[in-house]
């Protein structure tokens, strides 16, 4: 678990360390209004903090998210898988902060709430659950998207978006591991996290 009250294995790097090493100035500007307005002002996020502890590590698994992050998959998209990665990994962090993005990237709260339902819950549109199904596939015993899940992206996504259902899962199962191996704690800032739903 990583709610507030735990503490963690490892603290966040000095601020002063980490952003240079994200190529960020003191003051990041961001869309008030976009799905990161949460973070507006905010300090750099602790899970980046925690990783700057290894300042080559940070530098080689930040250009990849950045690169996801700017990708070709639409933001609901994103999101709507990050947060099925989070809570099969049971990571209080990531369902936090992705309830929360996801919630301005277009996932209704309704949508939210089935994600732990899984991808055969009533109420998916063929592409969610492809979607969701990925993401159950690539953590099951065959750590494979099956043919069946990619026939059903393949009518929506190209070639590069395709590559990205992968790496988008893969990267947040890190940051999960991460996350959950150094206890990274929920910033104090985030006002009202949403809790993570009983398995």
């Amino acid at each position: 678990m990583t709610p507030r009250n735990t503490a963690p294995r490892l603290t966040p790097a000095p601020e002063e360390q980490v952003r240079p090493l994200l190529g960020m100035p003191a003051a990041v500007q961001s869309d008030p209004d976009g799905p990161l307005s949460h973070m507006v002002g905010q300090p750099v996020l602790n899970v980046l903090g925690v990783i700057g502890n290894h300042p080559a590590l940070l530098s080689g698994v930040h250009p990849m998210l950045s690169a996801l992050g700017q990708g070709k998959l639409s933001l609901r998209d994103r999101e709507l898988m990050v947060l099925r990665v989070g809570y099969l990994l049971r990571s209080h962090y990531e369902w936090a902060h992705h309830v929360a993005i996801g919630a301005k990237a277009g996932l209704t709260e309704e949508e939210i709430a089935r994600v732990p339902a899984g991808p055969d819950a009533p109420g998916w549109s063929a592409h969610d659950a492809a979607l969701l199904r990925a993401v159950d596939e690539l953590r099951g015993p065959e750590a494979r998207i099956s043919d069946r899940t990619w026939q059903q992206l393949a009518t929506v996504y190209d070639a590069q978006q395709l590559l990205e259902v992968p790496a988008l899962i893969g990267a947040y199962t890190l940051l999960g591991y991460i996350l959950k191996t150094c206890d990274v704690a929920i910033e104090d800032w985030l006002t009202d996290p949403a809790d993570l739903p009983e398995a």
